[in-house]
Formats: C-alpha cells, sequence, structure tokens
C-alpha cells in the first residue's frame, strides 16, 4: 500500500526501537514482497551483522552505531564509520 498509495521511493523496515535490529524474518518478508522500490534495514544495523542483513536488504540506515561507543547522543566516531564501511566495500 505504501508503495501504491502513497508512491514511496523506498520502504524501511525497523526493530522496536533506536538501535535495535528488525527481526530477519521481517526483513526478509518485506524484501521479497516489495520489489518495486528499495527496502532497508532502518535500525540496529551494526558491524557485527552488516552481512547478514545486506543479504536480504537493498540498504540499510545507520545512526547509533556510527557514534562514539554507538551511544546515540555522542558523536560520529570516523573511525567507526570507516570499519563498517570497509565491511560493507566487500560485500558490494
Amino acid at each position: 500500500s505504501a508503495v501504491f498509495s502513497s508512491l514511496a521511493d523506498a520502504i524501511l523496515v525497523s526493530g522496536p526501537i533506536t538501535g535495535e535490529p528488525a527481526e530477519q524474518s521481517n526483513l526478509k518478508a518485506v524484501a521479497e514482497a516489495v520489489t518495486e522500490v528499495p527496502v532497508f534495514a532502518n535500525t540496529g544495523v551494526n558491524i557485527g551483522n552488516v552481512r547478514d542483513i545486506l543479504a536480504l536488504a537493498s540498504g540499510v540506515v545507520i545512526g547509533t552505531h556510527f557514534k562514539v561507543d554507538g551511544n546515540t547522543w555522542n558523536a560520529v566516531d570516523g573511525e567507526r564509520v570507516k570499519r563498517f564501511m570497509d565491511v560493507v566495500e566487500q560485500l558490494r
């Protein structure tokens, strides 16, 4: 409905709260059902689960994992971003 009625450019699948990943089964179900637009994992993506998530999703939205000590309210940690993107580069 979001794609057809609202002309969504992408669908975001979230976990229960910021920093918590979506259930893999939910992400898979949405990715299989929605083929017209990209499906992104919207919460809880980190260096430890990005491989599994990108096997299902078109992309990810990152926030908390890029912050100093993984704390939402801290500044972005450039070294964390680099380590994460190095993993993503290997996957792509």
